[in-house]
């Protein structure tokens, strides 16, 4: 399964930074700005209404705090905090989990599309995606390989639990600061 998994994360990180590097040549430029252009990029972009731009950054914050915070809540008990706490009923939480990632999904697309052409062809916005990639995927692995049993019955946590779990911790972590760091590309890579 160890194996598996960071093949699958690889897999993965690989596939999406690709996407995102091919997205960013001059031959999608046209894609771009058809991104920008379409009905969602226009209105979170240009939008005097509150339910614009604002509403979107609000929902990507709102949606990384359930998203990050819930699934680190997990990951610390796996890795061992909080002994003393059942590790089972927080099987319980990936559903708001996912319900956060899905805001940040619809949020983060917004956002991405009102500056399509600069944000698909900034580096720290690709090394975001990526981080994210691999975060959302070691925290799916976590989920469908720690909790398989009934929610009452206790897992036993293993090596490969705690890496997933440590490496989906560092990996939200990376995904923030690169997110942060995306209006500073300039600074950093010279763009």
């Amino acid at each position: 399964m160890q194996n598996r998994t960071v093949m699958i994360a690889g897999f993965l990180a690989g596939f999406v930074s690709a996407l995102v590097w091919v997205l960013g040549t001059d031959i999608f430029q046209g894609l771009r700005l058809w991104l920008e252009a379409t009905f969602f990029g226009t209105f979170v972009r240009e939008s005097t209404s509150a339910f614009g731009y604002p509403t979107f950054i609000v929902l990507h914050t709102v949606g990384l705090a359930v998203v990050v915070g819930t699934s680190t809540l997990v990951a610390l008990r796996v890795l061992g905090f909080a002994s003393t706490i059942p590790i089972a009923p927080l099987g319980r939480l990936f559903p708001l989990i996912w319900g956060g990632f899905a805001i940040n999904l619809f949020s983060g697309s917004g956002l991405a599309a009102a500056t399509a052409d600069g944000q698909l062809t900034n580096p720290v916005f690709t090394a975001k995606i990526v981080f994210v990639v691999i975060a959302v995927t070691a925290m799916f692995l976590l989920q469908k390989s720690l909790f398989v049993d009934a929610p009452e019955r206790e897992p036993t946590v293993t090596r490969l639990h705690r890496q997933l779990a440590g490496s989906m911790v560092g990996f939200w972590l990376l995904a923030m600061v690169a997110g942060r760091l995306i209006a500073y590309a300039g600074v950093i890579v010279g763009r």
